[in-house]
């Protein structure tokens, strides 16, 4: 999620398509550098760890390094949050409810809110039901009408049930419940919430009794000490420093789960495990989650229990990313492939990369990724244009340098990169946003002092912004 965006994860669009024919022996280490070299030399992220699974052969690659500002590589035990592929957790957690006979995905939302609670209906008097929250066909957006971010870099921080449960009453419907598709964090945040307040506990603690622990995973929580907080990997976003997001709030089933390569790689295992007759009755709800209940037109797509099937019609994936990591999770039946990917950058290249690794290890042969590193900013043109501007509007403009890359950022919003364009004029070097449309144009003095102001260049509009003197 980034400036007016409120997503947990990149849009699921991207596919593993149709499988070549089965290829020889791989070198796994050559085709992690291959697929992750393009995100380390673009700083979209320090580094990752990789776990890849095929024919019974399991391996882990560690690749890069902790941070920008270290030789330190990552290992079997750095923790990163895995964002969105929480929502697989979210919709097993529902499928295992199910199992146990305490709801079916047809009960109505309005049937287990607490008393005094009311669910906004469909404008046709349709009621959400459980499934709809899963597959984010509810009609919600992503975020209920009363979030307030206070935080850029940790948008649902303060956000609580006592919000939560009048919003469910009052946030609109897109469209009829059970009618359409869009991605939503809220649906699946009040899924697992009160679900969890439906079955007497809390949210993370029943999903580690129901789900985790009986799988054997060690480490997978939302509440780290103070030893797992010293192995979460720093995240970062765009080459700089950020925030983490993990929280046990209600936006925690959509999303702000931690782990580790290992122990998610176990969680995929276990998915595609075809169990014994007698084994554990989880292995019955992990297959459940996995059954498709809505076909996703526009995507061509099928949407399970959080799991989306990709559109060789078998394979099952989801990615994730929160404000400074990013990940992926891929299985497949037929092949018997798992790819695991952790990384602490926040992109949505991981998804390509792990969609990549996957096609590999299927027997394909696909081309990196094709990222551009911002050019390096000229020293001297740099210590001229750093610094804070303020707009008549009544928001600043704070541009930094790192790693030899322009930042800027508004108030209330996060740092986005910048990447230098051709000058509209001899005094205005200007710039573009790497992840908005829009520019930014300094003026500078002819005398070489510093720029004096910074003009917005957005929708047609022109604001501009005045130095603020240190």
């Amino acid at each position: 999620m980034h400036a007016g965006i409120i997503t947990l994860t990149a849009a699921a669009v991207l596919t593993v398509p149709a499988f070549a024919q089965e290829a020889a022996p791989i070198d796994r280490d050559a085709i992690v550098t291959k697929h992750l070299t393009p995100l380390i030399e673009a700083y979209e992220v320090p580094g990752a760890m990789v776990g890849l699974y095929h024919d019974g052969e399991l391996s882990f690659h560690p690749f890069g390094t902790l941070n920008y500002d270290t030789e330190q590589a990552p290992d079997l035990d750095t923790l990163y949050e895995f964002g969105s592929i929480g929502k697989v957790l979210t919709g097993t957690f529902l499928a295992d409810a199910i199992r146990r006979g305490e709801v079916t995905k047809n009960t109505k939302l309005q049937d287990i809110v607490p008393e005094g609670v009311t669910v906004v209906k469909g404008s046709e008097g349709t009621e959400i039901e459980l499934w709809h929250l899963t597959t984010h066909t509810s009609g919600w957006g992503g975020a209920p009408i009363n979030l307030v971010t206070t935080d850029p870099d940790r948008p649902f921080s303060g956000y609580t049930k006592a919000m939560l449960y009048p919003a469910l009453g009052t946030t609109p419907l897109t469209f009829e419940p059970g009618e359409g598709f869009t991605y939503s964090n809220l649906a699946v945040g009040t899924l697992g919430t009160v679900l969890a307040d439906h079955l007497g506990g809390e949210y993370e603690a029943l999903v580690k009794e129901r789900i985790i622990e009986p799988l054997g995973i060690t480490e997978m929580t939302i509440t780290l000490n103070d030893e797992q907080s010293s192995r979460l990997a720093p995240p970062t976003r765009s080459g700089i420093n950020t925030k983490t997001w993990h929280d046990p709030n209600p936006f925690a089933p959509a999303g702000l789960w931690v782990t580790s390569a290992p122990q998610l790689m176990t969680f995929a295992m276990a998915n595609l495990a075809e169990p014994e007759p007698d084994a554990p009755a989880i292995y019955e709800s992990l297959a459940l989650a996995q059954q498709p209940l809505y076909f996703i037109e526009p995507m061509q797509q099928q949407v399970c229990f959080g799991w989306f099937i990709a559109r060789d019609g078998q394979s099952r994936w989801h990615n994730g990313m929160t404000g400074g990591f990013s990940s992926y999770l891929g299985i497949s039946h037929k092949h018997d492939i798992a790819v695991v990917v952790l990384t602490n950058g926040a992109t949505f290249g991981t998804t390509v990369v792990g969609e990549r690794l996957f096609q590999e290890l299927a027997g394909m042969n696909p081309e990196p990724i094709e990222l551009k590193r911002p050019d390096p900013i000229d020293n001297e043109l740099a210590s001229r244009i750093v610094g804070t501007y303020k707009s008549q509007l009544g928001f600043n403009i704070e541009v930094i340098v790192k790693h030899d890359m322009l930042y800027a950022r508004l108030t209330n919003q996060t740092f986005n990169r910048l990447h230098p364009i051709d000058e509209v004029n001899a005094g205005e070097p200007r710039f573009q946003y790497d992840a908005i449309d829009a520019d930014l144009g300094f003026e500078l003095p002819e005398d070489g002092n510093e720029a004096t102001a910074v003009t917005l260049y957005q929708g047609g509009r022109e604001m501009k912004c005045v130095r603020v003197k240190e």
